[in-house]
């Protein structure tokens, strides 16, 4: 056998030695992976948000101290020791970043409530602004209701009669409203031609001539205002009488005192002016007996005073 020959048969021996030995206690692969796998368990963040990770590493250490203790090839042993670190790695890795996602979920959803409930504050804050301003005009209408009931202006001049070192203010007025009165109803009477059959049956003609003819005798009749009285009379009586010529029985015209009224405006001056006014961004209302200028003369609390 030739010196080549005898070293390749050595060497070729050596690597079949190698193949099959076993796995010796502190081995550095095997050292390796069980640091890994050990610390990933002892982080809190692998086990809350990369727990399938990890059980996957710890599955794949088991598996690399079964094949050892079996006797197993190196080669195995390490590639599956490699493999549990790797996955301890990787459980690692996504659980930082799961729970850097989970801590920035967490802040905008407290900003987002934060935020809800400020809103809810203000509208809160508002809703209690409306109701003042709503009560306090409530309590004016109540007051100027009540007024009005009794004296339309007495008892709300007293109320709005200027204190004694009452501390003033200018209000601007944005709206007036003159108030007048209700119209008063004139009525009078005063003769008007009835016929007791049919309204075209009448004779105009007859009672224009015989209202000629009445007038001038009851005009002879008396003198002054029963004059006067008399001659209206005979108009009517004549008018009445012409009014029948040539009808024979058919009907009657006769003269009847009629009842007419109409609607007057009592005056042009109003009753009253209607005054709305603003104060400290809050709308007011009054009642005043003179027009007011552009302003008017308020308390701190916006009631008028004169």
């Amino acid at each position: 056998m030739s010196r080549n020959s005898a070293k390749s048969i050595v060497m070729l021996a050596a690597l079949a030695a190698a193949g099959c030995a076993t796995v010796l206690p502190g081995d550095p692969a095997m050292e390796d992976a069980r640091l890994s796998v050990n610390a990933a368990r002892n982080n809190p963040q692998v086990a809350s948000y990369a727990s399938v990770e990890l059980a996957q590493a710890v599955d794949t250490l088991r598996q690399a101290d079964e094949a050892a203790a079996h006797g197993a090839r190196v080669e195995t042993v390490h590639q599956l020791a490699t493999l549990a670190s790797q996955r301890a790695a990787v459980a690692q890795r996504l659980a930082r970043t799961r729970a850097d996602e989970a801590a920035l979920l967490a802040q905008r959803q407290a900003s987002d409530a934060q935020l809800s409930a400020d809103a809810a504050r203000r509208q809160a804050e508002a809703a209690q602004v409306q109701a003042a301003a709503a009560q306090r005009q409530a309590e004016e209408a109540r007051r100027v209701a009540s007024a009005m009931r009794t004296d339309p202006y007495s008892s709300t001049m007293n109320d709005y009669r200027r204190r004694e070192n009452e501390r003033l203010y200018e209000a601007r007025v944005t709206y007036v409203r003159a108030v007048v009165g209700p119209p008063q109803q004139r009525c009078w009477v005063e003769p008007t031609l009835v016929d007791s059959s049919r309204p075209a049956g009448v004779n105009i003609p007859g009672a224009v001539v015989g209202g000629a003819i009445g007038g001038i005798i009851g005009h002879q009749i008396g003198g002054g205002r029963g004059q006067d009285i008399a001659t209206g009379v005979g108009i009517a009586a004549g008018a009445a009488a012409g009014a029948n010529v040539g009808r024979g029985s058919e009907g009657l015209v006769y003269s009847q005192d009629v009842q007419h009224c109409e609607f007057m405006p009592t005056s042009a001056q109003p009753d009253y002016w209607d005054v709305t006014y603003v104060f400290n961004g809050y709308e007011h209302r009054t009642q005043m007996t003179t027009p007011p200028g552009l302003t008017i003369v308020v308390n701190a609390q916006g009631e008028p005073r004169f």
